[in-house]
């Protein structure tokens, strides 16, 4: 059965005027309702008249999710013809109740050369479920406990025998890696090298396409954001600026880090929510800047040098 639009939605479609509908934004969940936890797979379809050009070929949030939403996946959108792409995206709810779905966006532009804009859909919400069923359902198929054999002091004396030899070992473990451990370089260099990476398959495209400066600093973003979640300074990357800045670990906060850092997801920020369009010089710079962030993030990961060696 087809589901009906939601009647706020249905009414603001009926007021936009008829060249407001020319390009649109379609999310549609497989299903309206889930229990908690959920994957939930969303259908996404994109429309455009002809001569328009779509920049991104990922969606994104317009905003970071609140806690208790969590976007696992968006696939890349698949050209179907005739300005229609289509693509999928897995959100997973841990709240109770009707839940809003986090608001998805993609940039566009009207005509080649042209500024980009921003596609955005109409709201959807999803009605959450708990597992079990309300009220105090009974558990089925479970039996009776029955009493252990044996003394009830031997099964005691067996449990305080297995925790002390737990605490032994234990602690025979931490003495023989604490030299490791107390050391920040024991964190692996392969991230910030794969960023490095990543930040130059950037550039390359930005350069070749011509046209590249403004998703090139959402990518940017993406990129550091990523390798700190991958380093474990951050639990995810939804994180805003000035919380990311927050909570950096003091080895990468020496010597002004933290404030390039911020300086960096400013500067995607702006491009992204305030409409900034820098040129190809200013798109440059960024990108070296965020260079010389990571090189310095990697050398501070660096594990410290042999005796002798030089």
């Amino acid at each position: 059965m087809r589901r009906l639009p939601d009647l706020p939605c249905l009414l603001l479609c009926l007021a936009l005027p008829a060249g407001a509908v020319a390009q649109s934004l379609e999310l549609v969940p497989e299903r309206s309702r889930a229990t908690i936890g959920d994957p939930i797979t969303f259908n996404l379809t994109v429309r455009l008249r002809p001569g328009m050009e779509l920049i991104d070929v990922s969606p994104r949030t317009l905003v970071a999710p609140p806690r208790g939403i969590r976007v696992l996946s968006a696939d890349t959108l698949r050209p179907a013809g005739n300005g229609v792409y289509r693509g999928t995206a897995v959100i997973a709810f841990y709240r109770l109740g009707p839940q809003p779905v986090p608001t998805l966006t993609l940039l566009y532009r009207e005509a080649v050369g042209a500024p980009p804009d921003t596609l955005l859909h109409m709201p959807v919400s999803i009605e959450i479920t708990p597992i079990l069923e309300a009220g105090n359902p009974q558990l089925r198929d479970i039996k009776p406990l029955q009493p252990l054999g044996g003394p009830v002091w031997a099964q005691a004396a067996g449990l305080l025998a297995a925790i002390a030899a737990g605490f032994w070992w234990l602690w025979r473990r931490g003495g023989r890696r604490r030299t490791a451990t107390a050391v920040p370089g024991a964190v692996l260099q392969g991230p910030f090298d794969a960023a490095l990476a990543r930040l130059r398959e950037l550039e390359a495209a930005a350069r070749a396409s011509g046209n590249g400066v403004v998703p090139l600093y959402a990518a940017v973003a993406a990129v550091v954001r990523d390798c700190l979640l991958r380093v474990g300074a951050i639990p995810h990357p939804g994180l805003t600026t000035r919380e990311v800045g927050e909570r950096l670990p003091d080895w990468l906060s020496t010597a002004d880090q933290r404030g390039r850092c911020e300086a960096v997801l400013d500067e995607a920020d702006l491009v992204k929510f305030a409409k900034v369009r820098p040129d190809h010089a200013a798109a440059g710079d960024h990108v070296a800047r965020t260079r010389t962030l990571l090189e310095g993030w990697r050398a501070a990961a660096a594990p410290p040098a042999e005796p002798g060696e030089g």
